[in-house]
C-alpha cells in the first residue's frame, strides 16, 4: 500500500523481508526490513517446547532506511535520540517519549543539522533510536524484538512501521510511520547538504 502512496518499488523477499527503493523529493531512498525465521508451531508441539518462555520469545527484526545525500562539507558522525533512566528528570510512571529523552550528536558539525523541526521530531520518537551520517547518506539502522504470532510482528518489530504522534486505528497506525521517518531522513538530508 505505501509502496504506490510513496512511489516505491517494492520488492517482497519472501513473507519475512521487503525492500522498497525510489525517489522522493529527488532524493534516493531505500528501505528493508528482515526479521528471523518464525519457529514452527509443530516443532514446539513436537518435542515440548510449548512452555511459557518458548510461547513468549520475541521475533528479531532489523530495519534500514536510506536517504542518500551530497554531503558538501562531509560531514560524518551520529544523531542519537534515547531515553536516560539515570536523568533525575525521568519518572517511570510517566508515559511520554520526551521523559527523559535527550538528543545528541558525537560531531559538532551536525549541531547545524538539529533545527529546531528535527529536534522536535526527535524528541517525540517511542524508540531510542541512532541515525547515521555518512559521505554519501543519511541511515537509520536498526534492531527490534516483537512477540510473534500476534500478527503485527512485522510492524510491531519494525521501527519504520511505529506510528508517530497520536494513535490512530488500524491499518493507519501502521501506514503513518514510514512516510514519517523518511521525511524526517530527508529533512536531516537537507540540512546536511546546505
Amino acid at each position: 500500500m505505501l509502496g504506490e502512496r510513496l512511489g516505491l518499488t517494492v520488492q517482497q523477499r519472501g513473507d519475512r523481508s521487503v525492500r522498497a527503493d525510489g525517489t522522493i523529493g529527488g532524493r534516493r531512498v531505500e528501505v528493508e526490513i528482515s526479521g528471523d525465521a518464525a519457529r514452527s508451531e509443530f516443532r514446539r508441539f513436537l518435542f515440548g517446547l510449548n512452555t511459557l518462555s518458548s510461547r513468549n520469545r520475541r521475533e528479531k527484526w532489523h530495519s534500514t532506511l536510506t536517504v542518500s545525500v551530497v554531503n558538501p562539507e562531509r560531514l560524518i558522525g551520529t544523531i542519537e535520540s534515547s531515553v536516560d533512566v539515570n536523568d533525575p528528570n525521568w519518572n517511570p510512571r510517566e508515559y511520554d517519549p520526551r521523559n527523559g529523552r535527550s538528543v545528541a550528536v558525537d560531531s559538532s558539525g551536525l549541531q547545524r543539522v538539529l533545527t529546531p523541526s528535527i529536534h522536535e521530531r526527535l524528541m517525540s520518537v517511542m524508540d531510542d533510536i541512532r541515525i547515521d551520517v555518512t559521505a554519501t547518506d543519511v541511515r537509520l539502522d536498526d534492531d527490534n524484538t516483537a512477540i510473534p504470532g500476534s500478527g503485527t510482528s512485522y510492524v510491531a518489530g519494525s521501527v519504520l512501521h511505529h506510528y508517530q504522534g497520536t494513535p490512530q486505528p488500524w491499518p493507519e497506525r501502521a501506514l503513518v510511520g514510514p512516510p514519517w521517518w523518511i521525511d524526517l531522513l530527508c529533512d536531516i538530508a537537507d540540512e546536511v547538504d546546505r
